[in-house]
């Protein structure tokens, strides 16, 4: 029996799909697998994405094929761009730098007699324009030293030492060595057992005698309240909501036809040239599902949980399957409303609940935490949760510490920031929306304001691609609107969901800098684009050494599309920038970075009004 179109992947379903396109004669010797996911094109049908690189050819084939039919419905032929760096030549690039005699003569000079205690990470190189690189698929490989295997591997960076790998040839091509900096001394471990524990902490229990008040069926469809909503785990974005509607009154009420993080970059401010080149773009880099980490009840979740597993194809087209990949369960989130009546002396106080649907991802040195929040009051909440080690470089007597902080003796850590570009397929009350920035403005003195006190807010329609790339202003308490101008609230207001963005930058690095070509989606904060299937994500679909004149949204909306009265897509760079403080190390403290859309007239008064009133107050 085949799946629902939008079910999770199973492993079962991964091994049809590599027997249908090896059967076909579309995998050769040289082939590997470098994205398997739901394809969402035709709900008819069950359908499979398909990305294959051909080593030799330097080729990417972008194949969708149905499950349903046993057939390949297209093919599409990508010349000059690179895949995801594999999962399977990351430790193969680890082992040739650990085992290159060069590696072992610069790490001797700094006192290293074993390259085999080396961490090795291999991080994706970005674009700088070297010429060694041009033509070549390109991992730059940085070390640290681990005396033990379980010492934290960031508290001793080799820097000034770097390695680079030909993924094709699996060589070591070149070494830069800018160095030698000191190693430091401490190992500043952090796990159980190597630092004293607190012998205060009472525990917290979380009970809910009757279960949670969700139900999951069809493997991944989500009913809480008035919500329901399909979830998936995507092989490149991770944690994806799908068909997010609320009924009311029997009538169930689309609002986002499709949330994800779609894109994500991480500029280093560093001029240190072992520091600089760092650009990442972890999702489309690195691909957030195989990132995915299997969760633990009592330690990443607390509660009454319900957990689903989740499925990933490897380089080679073998499923690996993650136990409890995704978090689903409710959580209690203080007072609803509340109104204490002067006159009467009578108090009316509901309490909030939230729906938190989450799931972790281990990039390199960082932990993600994606967390999508439902709120009984209609609210729809996207946070991430920043946490993990903060990048390293070694420190001297008389460094310069403008581009970075020192975080202990003898290490530093570069400022850098954060930008993740969210993407919000809208469909409140149907697929024809239109946006709108509301900024509040006050009145000019005198006239009609002859108390000075007068403002107001003034929303503007948003009727081109261009007129909509904006940033946000907290100056104006900007926000932004999608209504639908074809259905009315009993106010006859069109319905809609506002966006509240929280404060946030954009992107530091030059206009002129590389970077900012790879990533221009982060050079602003909104973007609004006519919702189309072949613009998913933000850099581009291939963006592993991508050219800097740019993909993805800037190249997108030259066009200047028509926006209003249509079916529209909301994408959102929000982020923190982050100047590491010595409380960041050696591991450091969850961040938050979030946004938040609420209804705006989508109801016709308090969605929360029915909620019932606490039967346990004293």
């Amino acid at each position: 029996m085949t799946a629902h179109p939008l079910a999770l992947l199973s492993a079962s379903e991964i091994v049809e799909t590599v027997d249908l396109v090896t059967t076909k004669g579309l995998v050769g010797d040289d082939t590997t697998f470098r994205r398997v996911a739901v394809d969402e094109s035709d709900l008819a049908e069950r359908r499979i994405e398909v990305w294959l690189y051909h080593r030799q050819s330097k080729r990417i084939d972008e194949l969708v094929v149905s499950l349903t039919t046993g057939e390949v419905v297209s093919n599409l032929t990508v010349e000059g761009m690179r895949p995801q760096i594999g999962f399977a030549e990351i430790p193969r690039a680890m082992a040739v730098v650990k085992d290159d005699p060069r590696v072992a003569e610069a790490v001797a000079r700094r006192g290293i007699t074993d390259p085999q205690k080396l961490q090795i990470d291999p991080w994706p190189t970005g674009n700088m324009g070297l010429e060694h690189e041009r033509g070549r698929r390109v991992a730059r490989c940085i070390a640290f030293y681990r005396e033990e295997d379980d010492d934290n591997g960031y508290a001793r960076p080799i820097d000034g030492l770097m390695a680079f790998v030909d993924l094709d040839l699996m060589e070591v091509y070149r070494i830069d060595d800018i160095g030698p900096w000191p190693l430091a001394a401490e190992t500043s471990n952090y796990s159980a057992g190597t630092v004293a524990a607190r012998t205060d902490v009472a525990p917290l229990e979380i009970t809910q005698p009757e279960g949670p008040s969700f139900t999951v069926t069809d493997g991944n469809h989500i009913h809480w309240q008035n919500w329901d909503v399909r979830v998936l785990l995507d092989h490149t974005e991770g944690l994806v909501l799908h068909s997010l509607a609320w009924t009311d009154d029997g009538r169930r009420r689309p609002i986002m036809r499709r949330a994800s993080l779609a894109e994500m970059v991480v500029p280093y401010g560093e001029i240190r040239e072992s520091q600089a080149f760092k650009n990442a773009l972890d999702v489309g880099e690195i691909g957030l599902g195989r990132c995915v980490n299997s969760l633990r009840l009592g330690c990443d979740c607390l509660g009454d949980i319900t957990y689903l597993d989740a499925t990933w194809c490897f380089d080679d087209g073998t499923p690996v399957v993650v136990d409890q990949a995704i978090c689903i369960h409710e959580e209690d989130f203080g007072i609803a409303w509340k109104h204490t009546d002067s006159h009467t002396g009578t108090s009316e106080v509901r309490r909030s609940r939230r729906l938190v649907i989450s799931s972790i991802f281990t990039v390199g040195n960082y932990d993600y935490g994606l967390f999508w929040y439902l709120y009984v009051d209609g609210t729809i909440q996207m946070e991430i949760k920043l946490t993990g080690i903060v990048t390293t470089q070694s420190h001297a007597p008389g460094d310069d510490l403008s581009y970075a902080a020192l975080v202990a003796p003898e290490v530093a850590a570069p400022i850098h920031q954060h930008l993740f570009c969210a993407r919000f397929d809208m469909e409140v009350d149907g697929a024809r929306n239109t946006a709108y920035r509301v900024d509040v403005e006050p009145d000019p003195p005198g006239g009609r304001n002859p108390h000075g006190n007068a403002f107001r807010a003034v929303a503007t329609r948003l009727e081109r691609e261009q007129q909509a790339i904006d940033v946000v202003d907290p100056s104006k308490a900007r926000t932004w609107r999608v209504v639908n101008e074809g259905v009315t609230n009993r106010l006859g207001q069109p319905t809609g969901f506002k966006l509240l963005p929280a404060d946030t930058s954009t992107l530091f690095p030059a206009d002129s800098s590389r970077i900012a070509g790879r990533a221009g989606f982060a050079t602003s904060n909104i973007w609004v684009t006519p919702t189309s299937g072949d613009e998913r994500f933000p850099a581009g679909n291939h963006v592993t050494q991508s050219a800097p004149e740019g993909q993805g949204l800037p190249a997108w909306t030259e066009a200047d599309r028509p926006l209003a009265d249509t079916d529209i897509t909301v994408w959102h760079t929000f982020g923190l920038t982050h100047s590491a403080r010595p409380e960041d190390y050696p591991v450091m403290p969850v961040e938050y970075a979030r946004c938040t859309w609420v209804p705006f007239g989508f109801f016709d008064c308090n969605p929360a009004l029915d909620l019932p009133a606490p039967d346990h107050c004293h």
